[in-house]
C-alpha cells in the first residue's frame, strides 16, 4: 500500500504542477481587479446610504435643538409677561423635546460612526485598486 500511496501523491503533485503552469497571472490580476471594482461599487452604494442616514439624523438633531431653543424663548417671554401658567407649559414642552433630542443624538452618533467606517472602507478599496 505504501507504494500506491506514494504513486498517488506523485500523480497529484504532477497534476497540480501542470495546473499551476496553466494559470495566466495577467488573467488572475484582471479577475482580481474586476472583483475589487465590483466591491468598490457596492461599498459606494452602501456609503451613500449611510451618509444619507447621517445627514438625515443630523438634520433631525438640529431641528430638535431649534425647537428646544424656541420653547425656552417662549418660556422666558411668558415669565417676563408674568404668565406663569404658560411658562410652565413651555418649559414642560422644552423638557420633552430635550428628552427626544437625547435619543436623536444617540442615533446621530451611531450614524456618524457608521459613516466614518464606510468612508474608511471605501478609501481602503480605492487605495487597493490604485496600487494595482
Amino acid at each position: 500500500m505504501g507504494i500506491l500511496d506514494r504513486f498517488n501523491d506523485i500523480i497529484k503533485s504532477n497534476v497540480n504542477a501542470l495546473l499551476d503552469k496553466m494559470e495566466d497571472p495577467s488573467k488572475m490580476i484582471d479577475q482580481h481587479l474586476r472583483e475589487l471594482t465590483e466591491d468598490l461599487a457596492e461599498v459606494k452604494r452602501g456609503t451613500a446610504g449611510v451618509i444619507a442616514e447621517e445627514t438625515r439624523t443630523k438634520r433631525l438633531v438640529d431641528e430638535n435643538a431649534a425647537e428646544v431653543a424656541k420653547y425656552a424663548d417662549f418660556a422666558k417671554r411668558a415669565l417676563l409677561a408674568r404668565n406663569d401658567g404658560d411658562a410652565k407649559v413651555f418649559i414642560a414642552k422644552k423638557q420633552e423635546l430635550e428628552n427626544v433630542g437625547a435619543g436623536l443624538m444617540t442615533a446621530y452618533a451611531a450614524a456618524h460612526e457608521n459613516a466614518v467606517k464606510m468612508r474608511q472602507m471605501h478609501d481602503k478599496l480605492v487605495s487597493d485598486i490604485e496600487s494595482l
